[in-house]
């Protein structure tokens, strides 16, 4: 992983950007968590439009997979908004 900003840093543009009155924290909330559903739907493509979904396991398995699993761990603060 490549830090780009430093938490302090993204505070700051989160702020400025809110204080704008271009965007909300809600927005910019939901724009994170829209970039955790596509990086989700990038590993399991045949998720895309399935509300809940599992990933998917084969009816027959010929060979054996290792299962594959997306952890989102949300905390407290803007971050574990992010997260849900």
């Amino acid at each position: 992983m490549t830090e780009l900003l430093s938490a302090d840093e993204m505070r700051r543009l989160e702020r400025a950007e809110i204080a704008s009155g271009e965007v909300s924290g809600l927005e910019l909330m939901e724009r994170a968590g829209q970039g955790v559903v596509e990086a989700i739907y990038g590993a399991w493509p045949e998720l895309e439009g399935k509300r809940g979904a599992s990933p998917p396991h084969p009816p027959e398995k010929k060979k054996k997979k290792e299962a594959s699993r997306a952890v989102v761990l949300c905390g407290p603060g803007n971050n574990g908004g992010d997260g849900f």
